[in-house]
Parts: C-alpha cells; structure tokens; sequence
C-alpha cells in the first residue's frame, strides 16, 4: 500500500508548510530536514493560514519528466498500478439552514475526543442561528481553530447553508451525518436575544 503522504512529497515541486506560527524555529528546521530527506528539490514555502503570493504556485512550469523518472522508473508503466490506503476517505455534509453554535462545538470537542488519532483534517463553512457573520472553522487532529469573520457575512439573497468537510481513516460517515443534523436548528427559539428570562 502507498504512502499517500510520503508519495505527495517525493513527488511535488512545492511544499506549502502551514501553520508556521504555532511552532518553534527549531520544530521548523526539523520538518524541513525531515521534508529534505523524501525530497532535495522542491521549493519549501512557509506559510501561516496558508498564504502564499499566487505567483509562487501558478505558471512556474516546474514538472520534469526526466527527475519523476528518476525518483520512480515505474511511472510510466501501468503494469503494477498504485494501491492505495482504502480506509482513508472523506464525508460532506451540507444543507440548507442554521446549526446551534454551542451545540455544534459540544459535538465538535467529544468527536475530536473520541476519533483525533483518525481525523486527519476537518472544515466547514456555517450559517450560525442569530448572525450575520459566517461561522469559520478548519481542524487537524485535535487542533481547532475557528470563529465569526467580520469580512464574510451572510448576504441578503444568498441561502444560509452549512458545509462541513471531515478527511480521515474509518469514517463512519452515517455517526457524522447524524452528528451534525443533531446541531441544525429546527423552528424558532423559545427566547429572542435580549429576552429576559427566569433561571
């Protein structure tokens, strides 16, 4: 079976290294020695939120069939084709409507709990029940990063919808369907926002 990320390296001819401010320079160097090491050639690009100038990754003309060749005489041939890791996959989910934001982190942190080890990377754009700001959030792990973007707000004509993507091994796509539809918001409220209520 390949290794699908060992293999994306040998291969590629730039190497985006994100989330360069969450670690030391000496984690950094490491990675990139350890990087280095499955691949001498490619250009290594740190970055932080994953920018990068468009300029370093369109029209730079950088595939060599004769160095691919060189890391893997067999890849012209078709005679043994890849096998790959089968028990990797990644679930959708996405429909119209809100999700309760607190409920919806409730489920997030037991998930993670529970699956981290297998839940290689997860992110979803959402439509929040009360705001107009859309509800951001990506995760790899049991990293989580997320909140309301000021500079992304729901439009007056665009359908509120969540989507949320989940890439991992074993995912027990039905577990994550039902997981998420138990956050979507169904009718309205008991209480407005501001109301005030007994405790």
């Amino acid at each position: 079976v390949e290794n699908e990320c060992v293999e994306q390296l040998a291969f590629a001819d730039r190497i985006l290294l994100n989330k360069c401010d969450l670690v030391e320079e000496e984690v950094l160097e490491k990675v990139q020695r350890e990087i280095r090491g499955i691949n001498a050639n490619a250009d290594i690009i740190r970055t932080q939120y994953g920018n990068v100038e468009p300029e370093r990754l369109i029209n730079i003309k950088s595939f060599s069939l004769d160095n691919v060749l060189k890391m893997d005489p067999e890849f012209l041939s078709t005679d043994g084709e890849h096998q790959h890791d089968l028990s990797v996959s990644s679930v959708s989910v996405r429909f119209e409507g809100e999700l309760n934001h607190q409920q919806l982190r409730m489920w997030l942190q037991e998930l993670m709990m529970e699956t981290s080890k297998d839940l290689f990377r997860y992110k979803g754009v959402l439509a929040v029940k009360g705001m107009e700001e859309k509800f951001i959030y990506q995760g790899v792990h049991m990293l989580f990063s997320g909140g309301f973007d000021k500079r992304f707000v729901w439009g007056a004509d665009e359908v509120r919808e969540c989507r949320l993507v989940f890439i991992g091994r074993n995912l027990d796509k039905a577990a994550l369907e039902r997981g998420v539809l138990e956050c979507k918001v169904v009718g309205e409220p008991r209480f407005q926002v501001g109301d005030e209520v007994m405790a």
